[in-house]
């Protein structure tokens, strides 16, 4: 594969090479499961699952591109990191300490709950930089982590389904990503559980979850539905699509899933 320069991002890539897209499906969903449960969560809820998100996404492609040559890094994002690591470490601690200032305004159960998430975050990412190179289930952990994240400050109000289905829908978009992106990974010396899970099986488990989603009825699970759906049919047309264009459109099909729902 030839390497990607970052010169070349057009202009609908900046938000998955910038981890914008990421956090922002992240208080979407939040948005969406407040609005259906009754909760008022507060502004600053919403601006720490954001802030934590982009933190925790942007210091795992930092550190990852940190012992690598820029040759064996064959992505846009990590190249663009790569480049301007430097630029990239200031903006995360601005954006940290930003968001510890935003925390002060949290109630002290949001607070409770959000430093436990942290520290899973944190214990993530020491143990994907450490095991990565051996064999780590980065897809596993990211899914029930993201999916935690949306959760977190409504734990007693969203149910375990709920939790299940969503967590389900990050992986199998992790896991077609995984799958898409094996060269880049095999570039990096990165071993996780996407190579080891059959591509033939990811599109019909995406059709049951739609299914079942769409079983359930309720309108938050119709944006459930609607997300299983879209990546169920991307993947099913994955070999014409160019493996940065599949990121990023599998990313938006869980926006268009939550748009459904707001």
């Amino acid at each position: 594969m030839r390497q990607a320069k970052t010169n070349l991002i057009k202009l609908w890539q900046w938000p998955n090479v910038l981890a914008l897209d990421t956090a922002l499906i992240a208080v979407l969903w939040q948005v969406a499961l407040a609005g259906a449960v009754g909760a008022e969560l507060g502004g600053a809820a919403y601006v720490v699952l954001g802030l934590s998100v982009w933190l925790a996404y942007v210091a795992d492609r930092l550190y990852d591109v940190k012992s690598r040559d820029a040759a064996a890094l064959l992505s846009i994002r990590h190249q663009f990191a790569k480049r301007h690591v430097r630029r990239l470490w200031r903006v995360w601690f601005a954006m940290l300490g930003l968001n510890l200032l935003v925390a002060t305004q949290l109630t002290g159960a949001q607070l409770k709950h959000g430093a436990l998430l942290l520290a899973v975050c944190f214990v993530y990412t020491l143990l994907n930089q450490k095991l990565s190179r051996r064999f780590f289930p980065k897809e596993i952990c990211v899914a029930l982590i993201y999916a935690g994240g949306v959760v977190v400050f409504l734990p007693e109000a969203v149910s375990v389904g709920f939790f299940a289905a969503f967590a389900f829908l990050c992986l199998l978009d992790c896991l077609m990503i995984g799958a898409k992106e094996i060269t880049i990974d095999a570039g990096m010396r990165v071993h996780s559980v996407a190579p080891m899970v059959s591509e033939r099986y990811l599109t019909p488990l995406a059709w049951i979850g739609a299914g079942l989603s769409l079983w359930n009825g309720l309108e938050l699970w119709l944006g459930l539905a609607l997300s299983f759906a879209l990546i169920g049919a991307l993947h099913g047309l994955r070999n014409r699509i160019e493996v940065e264009s599949f990121r990023v459109l599998v990313d938006a099909a869980l926006v268009a899933g939550v748009l459904l729902v707001l």
